[in-house]
């Protein structure tokens, strides 16, 4: 016994003609015993993939009709040949008739060019929305594992494997990366020197533009390069602790001019104009620090407090350990305890100078010290020495912490520590330890990053046609000349 469900769909263009499918499934008795109630994957795929077979050829032959419409003199183009086309689609391949039309012999008299209306609207041989979906997994999960997941839930071929998933990320991402190089123009143009305009309101932690950059660490593929590249990221806001963290922007270029591109474009979209404060927290690495250099003024570094207690941290929990450990105090320790300290606070009330000054003095009474205990007190020593070589090559950037702090301002690069660890490392260098070439890592993070933006759909829906491709608007007569022609 079995039951037998049919759907008829029916269209109707702008010409009247209607277009009728029918589809029919037969459903089981049996399977009721084995829990097979309703409609299964496998009945979704069979019905959508029917439909779209219908509705695709309809919607290609109605395009096509229109495009053979001269627009100019409103006749028919004459027929070149009718080839087929294969379109895939997130519910299945449809083959479609596919016409190439010669331009109109009496407006543009001469030329013998050629067009198919639709690699106009579909480029690719794919729809948009199946580009978007598949670069969306490819850029949250592994590529297999992303084809994997289309095979399950959608009527798609067999050839869509995980080596089509990553050239069409791929394709996306330089699609994206391409959108935003047309751009920086714009931000190349407001490079120059400009002074806040902006009324200055007391307390107001929002008139403050925050750029938190970080790099981070992937291994290469290329066996004639290093181990690991560089890519850098940052996201851009505006705001005190607490509030939104803004947008996310991914870059594989380490020049000085492709990072301020980047990051003036991102904080357009939060609102910035070229006008207002702007404040780059970094962790002092050299290719972040000629990133202040090029934005515009006024822009102010601050290297991040948290890098700055890591360093000290260990350095407080030896001298604590030495403490613990001694029966009796040495000649230089009671005061290792306090001066680590003392020099902690001046660099977070940003007394950069007696900091230094502090330390000195502290290397020098551990330098000095020969009694027991010798491998903690050169540890100690040691790391001394590279605090004092991180303060020094960033004093310029050391500000008074406790002051932003009890402002509500940030102090801590948070956000783009965070943003490598869900952009970078849960895709590239956690759990999945795989190799990446560095246009690859980049075009995958241009995906990754729109997304994570939530705009990934949005600058995917441009316009794939131009009027009249193909045609040299030079050669292209105007109506007078129509005329006389």
């Amino acid at each position: 016994m079995a039951v037998e469900w049919t759907i008829t769909i029916e269209g109707k263009n702008e010409f009247g003609d209607v277009c009728r499918k029918a589809v029919r499934i037969d459903k089981s008795w049996e399977r009721l015993f084995d829990g097979g109630i309703g409609l299964s994957i496998e009945d979704g795929k069979t019905i959508m993939t029917a439909l779209q077979s219908a509705v695709v050829p309809h919607e290609a032959e109605t395009y096509s009709l229109f495009r053979r419409v001269c627009p100019d003199c409103h006749t028919f183009r004459p027929v070149k040949d009718y080839t087929s086309r294969r379109i895939r689609t997130v519910f299945g391949t449809v083959a479609v008739r596919n016409p190439r039309w010669l331009l109109c012999r009496d407006c543009y008299p001469g030329m013998d060019g050629a067009f198919a209306p639709l690699k106009e609207i579909c480029p690719d041989r794919a729809t948009p929305e199946l580009l978007e979906l598949s670069a969306r997994l490819g850029s949250m999960m592994p590529y297999r594992q992303a084809a994997k997941v289309l095979a399950e839930f959608l009527p798609i071929e067999p050839t869509e494997a995980y080596a089509t998933v990553r050239k069409r990320t791929i394709r996306i991402g330089e699609r994206l990366d391409d959108q935003i190089a047309r751009k920086t123009w714009k931000a190349r143009a407001q490079a120059d020197d400009r002074s806040q305009l902006e009324l200055q309101l007391p307390g107001d932690r929002r008139k403050e533009f925050v750029i938190s950059i970080d790099t981070a660490y992937v291994r290469s593929a290329d066996p004639n390069a290093a181990r690991s590249f560089e890519l850098v990221v940052a996201r851009c806001g505006r705001g005190g602790r607490g509030e939104p963290g803004g947008r996310y922007f991914v870059t594989g270029s380490t020049a000085q001019q492709a990072i301020r591109d980047r990051a003036l474009h991102t904080l357009e979209g939060v609102g910035y104009r070229g006008y207002g404060d702007v404040t780059v927290i970094s962790d002092g690495a050299e290719v972040l620090k000629r990133v202040p250099r090029a934005m515009p003024k006024p822009t102010t570094h601050i290297i991040d407090w948290f890098h700055i207690a890591m360093k000290i941290q260990p350095m407080q929990q030896i001298a604590n350990h030495i403490a613990r450990s001694q029966p009796s105090p040495l000649e230089a320790l009671p005061t290792i305890d306090r001066d680590i300290r003392a020099v902690k606070w001046r660099l977070w009330h940003g007394r950069v100078d007696r900091a230094i000054g502090n330390l000195e003095r502290l290397l020098t009474n551990l330098q000095g010290s020969t009694q027991v205990n010798e491998f903690s007190i050169a540890r100690l020593h040691s790391l001394g020495l590279q605090l004092l070589t991180y303060i020094r090559s960033n004093r310029g950037a050391i500000v008074d912490y406790g002051k932003r702090h009890r402002a509500g301002l940030r102090v801590a690069t948070t956000l783009a520590e965070s943003a490598v660890n869900s952009l970078v490392g849960k895709r590239m260098v956690k759990k999945q330890q795989m190799r990446w070439s560095l246009h690859g890592a980049n075009m995958l993070m241009q995906v990754r990053t729109a997304e994570a933006n939530g705009e990934l759909r949005n600058r995917l829906r441009a316009p794939f046609r131009q009027p009249e491709v193909n045609v040299p608007p030079l050669f292209k007569p105007q109506p007078p000349l129509l005329h006389a022609a």
